[in-house]
Formats: C-alpha cells, structure tokens, sequence
C-alpha cells in the first residue's frame, strides 16, 4: 500500500519533468525561428528588402499569354527574391499545365540562393472573378448573401481553397468584404455579399475561414472600402466624400470584424477620401492637385488600419498598373509614399509584358532602393513590412526554401480535385438557394408542358440554357418530349424575337445589368415591346436577371421575376466522366431550372433595389427591401396536428470554480490525461511570455 502511494507522486513528477523538457524545446524552436527571422532580415540588402515587398505578374510576353516559364522570368525570379507573383486567368490553361508553372516560379526562386518560398497569389472571388480555367465557381458573393446563411460562404469558401491548393496557390486576394451601399457603383456590385455592412462581415468571415480551412491565405480587399464609389479605379481616380466616423458605422464594419476574426492580408484601395486624407500630389495627368488615394495614404494604413483596428499582418496594395495611381502619380513617388505610408507589398509595380518590361523591374528595385538608402523611404518601415512578409511565410510554412514537388503525383492529384463533380453539386445545391423571387402573378413554377422559350442576350449563354434543361429532364421536372428551346437574343430585332416566341406559352427571358446607364438603353425597351406582345397572344413571360439585380425595377412587365446574380456563361457542357470539366457559371442554369422547380427553397434579395424615374435613373426610394423575397406555394394535403411535446426544463447550470493557478491542473485520479495537457498549455504560454512570443 505505501508503495502505490510512493510511486503515484514519483510518476506525476516524472511526467512533469517530461512536459517541461517538451515545452523547453518548443520554447526553444519558437525562438529559433524568430532569430531565424531577424538573421534572414539582417543579411539582406537594401535591394533585396525592396525586391522582397514586391509582388509581379507575368501575365503577358510577347503578346502572348505566359503559360510556361520564359527565361527572362526565370532569370528575374532567380535574381531578385520577390516577395511572390500574382497569376491570372492568362496563366491558367488547364490544371497540369498550372502545377507545373507554379512548380517552375517556385524552383527559379531558389535556383540561385537559397530563399523564402514564394507567395502564389490570384484574384479567385467566386463566380464572374475567378481564374482557374478547370474550376468550381460558385455562384458569386452577392448570391450567397442572397442564401440568408453564411455557413455556405464557407462551403463556397472552402471549395475554392481546396481547388487553389491543390493546384499550388497559397494566396487568395479575397475575400471582397466592400458594402455595395452604391447601386451605380461599376466595378463592385455582385462582387460585394451585400449592401448591408454586418451581413457582409458575417458572410465575408465565414467565406474568408473556408479559405483558411485549405490552407490559403486571405486578403480582403478594397480598404478602407470601394462600395460607395461611381468610378472604376482600373480607369479612372474614385473620390470618396465621407469622414472617418461614417466610415465606421459601415464601410469598417466588415474589416473589423475579420481582422479580429483572423484575416492574414489585407488590399489597399486607389480611392481618395478628401475628408480624411489632406495630404496632396499634383497629377502628372492633368496638373490638378489631388488628395492622396488610400494607397498612399499614411493616415488611412498606418493610423486607421493598423492604429485603429489594430491589423498587424500584411497590407498589400492593389495593382500599382491601374489609372488611379498609374496615369497620376511618377513611378517612384509612388513606391516612396506607398511605403512610408505603411504598405507592406506593391502589387504589379511595373508592366512585365515584355524583354524591356522585365529589365526595367529589375532597374525599379535599384531605384527605390536608392531612395531608402538616402532616407527618402523610411528605412524603419521597409524592415516592418519585411519582417511581417517573414512571419507570414514562415506560418504558412513557406520561410524554408522550396523542397520541390512529385510533379506527375500532384497534377494527378490536382486533375481530381479541381471541378470535380462532389464540388460542382455541392455548388449546384447552394446556388439554387439563392434564386429570389421578387415578382409573381401565378406564373411560377411553370407547371405546362407546352411549348416554352428560354431567351438569352450572349453565346456562351445558350449551352447554360441546354445544361438546365438537361438537368430539368434528368430530375423529372419537365417530360422527355418537351417543346422547349434556348434562343440567342443577340443582334436579332425586335420583330425576329417575337417570331421566335409568337406560339410559346411559356417565355424566360435573361438580362444582365452591368451598370446603371443601360437601363434606358434598346434592350430594355425591347424587352417591354416583348412582354406586350407575348401578352397579347394571352402569354405568360418570366424575366431572369443574371447580374446587377437592379433591373428588377426595370421589369415589371414580367409576369413574374427571378434574381440569379451571375451572368457567367458556359463554354461547354459539363462532362464528369472525362476527368476535365472547363469552369462554367452555375446561376443561369440554376436560375431557369428555378423556374420549374416547386420544391426551391428561394433566397431573399441581399440589397435594397431602388424605384427608377422617368429616364430610368435610381431613385433615393426603394421598390423592393433587402429581405424581402417570395415563395413559391406548394399545394399539399392538409395533415392532422401533432401535440406539442412539453419542453424539458432547464438544468440550472453548476458554477465553475474559479481559476486560480497552476496548481489546480495538477493530476487527479478522475483525469489525468487531461490535466497534464491543461498543465502544458499553461507551461507553454509561460515560456512564451518569457521569451516575448505569440
């Protein structure tokens, strides 16, 4: 008996002495790797701190699209040690052939010193933004708002990290968390979940975690938010008239809410905010004095994003190529006040579609790193944004050099990962959540089978039409022998339309609204012609919005009116037995199945859709709420009432003991297991907090 008594004590200090000597090692290796990251830092040069912030696209050589690595790229990925590249659907041709270019830019990094891995980045937002030439889409962002339930932007989310990481990515510029408070906005719209700032916090962080679930690094973009703009910075220089508090009862929402909850990136957005920003330029474009966009702007990423909301990961700017810094800023003004405004990596700082393109890359980092060198650039600040790039990596698992890949191994793999068909379905059933019904006078779900007429405005949009009536006949919704057809509305008049539709019971029409101006347009007018007419033959027509759904005010001659929020088409039928299936947009295709289906479980409209005036403007005033929607009424025999079981009633909760020191995690005789991993975790953070770790 004394024995067992003897030995129990004797075995606890044992293991102690074991989970001390496991958490000194791990202390240790912490440590190690910090040291490992200031050595990095401290060995570099001024030229390779400055080639380490930067981030280039080889999108284009020659007038060609870079499929396979040229060897003016490879030599510029062997001499400067980028932070990473950025690729883009000109990149992307199929899934192997992507692997191995990603494979190749990783190899050339490394082919001539031995460096931190590269960040492979691309723009894969979901359905109209997407890269990957064999893919899964999704339904786009705007739609899933429209699902009512973040946990598919996660789903959504999570497939596209899958598919990147198989194919080699490690960076997502996504996801968008702009609010789209700005119905004319060009350049957001259907990008955006919502115009509703805590609707798209809730979808924009769950999306961004279904990213993280794979592996992928998120970057939400545009800070400080680009959903209240009328300009397109790819073109033109937005100017944004509100001050910081209006900002932070909206469009800051969102970046709060995912800086807390993990994001690792952030973009920066080429937007002026006059009541924000008071330091001024003079454009080189026209002479005018301009405030400083976001980009440049130290106030908005050093004292708001990084003093404010607290963000200390990486801030990376969005293209340094687009017109809103490109046409009004010299080239080197803007690496010294992207810089010292706090910007950590220059996203495409130079045009690398060409031999010179790629030299004068080469020449920018001598120059830049000339400034820092004679204190023009805060040298304080580059050693920041490259020891945040270092930590970065070295979470990700990319602060070692690259140890090369089974080449033949991970296409295979990739080919039966991207676009699979478990992807696709899981994308298919999601999307046909966020179909809404706005408008409908009985004429949905169309339950005739005489003769119908699916119209739509583009080519690539006909095949989606097929798929859906494929996909109609294969789940019984409409019989085999159907008369149904797709028709192509593109340069046809007015009268050839209604030839194609002068017997069909039944029309579906599709529109898709790229901006507020095309409302008044012949296409619209068209359309209006097109309901009178099918009416007056004692017809019915559904109109199907595939984009901006604020046409939905512009179509109130529908008998009805559905919201697919994407008008991505589709360049060939999806073929699951052949192992490759090009990427194609589900909403059409779910849009019109829709319209059959009895049993859909319909959205609910994400945005306000505003009444339009007599020029067919938008109005301050809203004809259709966000949250509004309608649904379809499923006629089913009445059943008799169950009685309702009596709730079972609550178990006041026992309170916990206070937590008062490390004694309490000692072992005991019901858990010792456990114990010992709550004694170590508070081991670990004690060596943590001594060696100043996180």
């Amino acid at each position: 008996m004394k024995r067992s008594i003897i030995r129990k004590p004797l075995s606890v200090l044992l293991s102690l002495l074991t989970v001390l000597s496991v958490c000194g090692a791990i202390a240790f290796s912490s440590f190690a790797q910090e040291a490992s990251k200031q050595t990095i830092l401290a060995g570099m040069t001024t030229e390779e701190k400055i080639a380490q912030m930067l981030m280039p696209t080889f999108r284009y050589y020659g007038g060609a699209n870079v499929t396979a690595l040229n060897q003016k790229a490879k030599d510029i990925l062997a001499k400067r040690g980028f932070a990473g590249v950025i690729l883009f659907a000109q990149n992307n041709a199929s899934t192997a052939q992507t692997v191995k270019l990603i494979d190749d830019m990783q190899k050339a990094n490394i082919s001539q010193k031995s460096r931190p891995q590269l960040l492979i980045s691309v723009d894969q937002e979901g359905a109209g933004v997407t890269r990957l030439a064999s893919g899964t889409q999704g339904p786009g962002n705007m739609a899933l708002g429209a699902t009512g339930d973040s946990q598919n932007a996660f789903e959504i989310g999570a497939i596209l990290g899958q598919e990147l990481s198989a194919v080699g990515y490690n960076v997502d510029f996504a996801p968008v968390v702009d609010v789209n408070c700005n119905p004319s906005n060009p350049v957001i719209g259907v990008r955006s979940f919502s115009d509703d700032a805590q609707t798209v916090a809730d979808f924009a962080s769950a999306f961004m975690k279904g990213l993280q679930s794979n592996h992928i690094i998120t970057a939400l973009k545009h800070f400080p938010g680009h959903g209240d703009t009328a300009t397109d910075s790819h073109s033109g220089l937005p100017r944004i008239e509100k001050t910081l508090d209006e900002l932070k009862q909206n469009e800051l929402i969102p970046f709060a809410r995912c800086i807390n909850d993990g994001t690792e990136m952030i973009m920066t957005a080429h937007i002026q905010f006059p009541k924000i920003e008071k330091q001024t330029y003079v454009s080189k474009k026209d002479g005018r004095v301009i405030e400083l966009p976001a980009t440049l702007s130290k106030t908005l990423i050093t004292d708001v994003l990084r003093g404010e909301l607290g963000f200390d990961g990486v801030v990376v700017s969005d293209s340094m190529g687009m017109a809103a810094i490109s046409a009004h800023f010299a080239l080197l003004d803007t690496a010294r006040l992207a810089i010292n405004a706090g910007v950590d990596i220059l996203l495409m700082p130079v045009d690398t579609s060409s031999a010179q393109g790629i030299d004068a890359l080469d020449q920018y980092i001598t120059d830049v790193a000339a400034l820092a060198d004679a204190g023009e650039i805060s040298m304080e600040n580059i050693d920041r944004a490259v020891m945040r790039i270092l930590t970065l990596k070295e979470k990700q698992g990319l602060l070692s050099a690259y140890a090369g890949i089974d080449l033949a191994a991970a296409q295979s793999s990739a080919q039966a990962t991207v676009g699979s068909k478990a992807n696709h379905d899981k994308e298919w059933e999601i999307a046909k959540r966020s179909v809404t019904l706005v408008k409908n006078n009985g004429m949905l779900p169309i339950k005739t089978s005489e003769k119908t007429v699916v119209m739509v405005p583009y080519a690539n949009e006909v095949l989606a039409g097929e798929y859906a009536i494929d996909c109609l006949k294969r789940d019984g919704l409409i019989p085999n022998d159907m008369d149904i057809s797709v028709y192509l509305m593109r340069n046809k008049s007015l009268d050839e339309m209604k030839e194609a539709v002068e017997t069909a019971a039944n029309v579906i029409a599709s529109t898709e609204l790229s901006k507020e101006a095309a409302l008044a347009t012949e296409t619209y007018s068209n359309l209006d012609a097109l309901a009178d007419y099918v009416h007056g033959k004692g017809n019915k027509i559904a109109f199907l919005s595939c984009s901006l759904p604020y046409d939905a005010a512009r179509l109130q001659k529908g008998d009805a009116i559905l919201l697919a929020y994407s008008c991505k088409g589709m360049n060939e039928k999806p073929d699951f037995t052949t192992g490759s299936v090009l990427t194609y947009g589900v909403s059409i295709p779910v849009g019109i199945y829709t319209a059959f289906d009895e049993n859909a479980e319909l959205g609910t409209l994400p945005v306000n859709v505003p009444t339009l005036d007599a020029n067919n403007r938008y109005t301050s005033n809203t004809l259709y709420a966000r949250g509004f929607s309608l649904q379809y009424e499923k006629q089913t025999p009445d059943e008799p009432d169950t009685p309702d079981t009596p709730d079972t009633p609550d178990t006041p909760d026992t309170p916990a003991a206070p937590d008062t020191s490390i004694a309490q995690d000692l072992p005991n005789d019901s858990s010792f297991f456990d114990s010992i991993l709550a004694f170590l975790r508070r081991i670990i953070n004690f060596f943590k907090g001594l060696f100043g770790l996180r």
